[in-house]
């Protein structure tokens, strides 16, 4: 799959994610984006996954919603009895990682992507 279709997939995830935390959280495209201070304009982008989403704005978003940040990038899993201990095992890391996220600095997070960028293309 070409990268660009790829990260636009992604974001239209994202958005559709956004979307119904908003609406889950009684909350209008305006009212958010004013919370945020951004426009409705560009906060209606996002949900329609059609601006790039910096993870700053996903971090002020899960706040702004009360949402983990995982609840925005984790893959959505059936529940039930097809999972095993390694996807709960898996999730629990993940969930550790995005809890510690926030405690690391701009720079430091891109390196960390970087890292994990190499590790990713390494293994291929």
């Amino acid at each position: 799959m070409d990268r660009s279709i790829g990260a636009l997939l992604i974001y239209r995830e994202i958005g559709k994610r956004i979307q119904k935390a908003r609406e889950e959280a009684g909350l209008s495209q305006e009212e958010l984006a004013s919370a945020l201070g951004i426009t409705q304009s560009a906060l209606s982008n996002y949900e329609l996954g059609k601006r790039r989403l910096y993870l700053a704005n996903l971090e002020q978003l899960a706040g702004v919603l009360e949402r983990p940040l995982g609840y925005f990038m984790e893959e959505e899993r059936p529940a039930g009895p097809g999972r095993g201990r390694q996807e709960e095992s898996s999730d629990e890391v993940t969930s550790e990682i995005l809890r510690l996220l926030p405690e690391f600095s701009p720079g430091e997070r891109a390196e960390l992507l970087d890292y994990m960028k190499w590790r990713r293309d390494r293994s291929r």
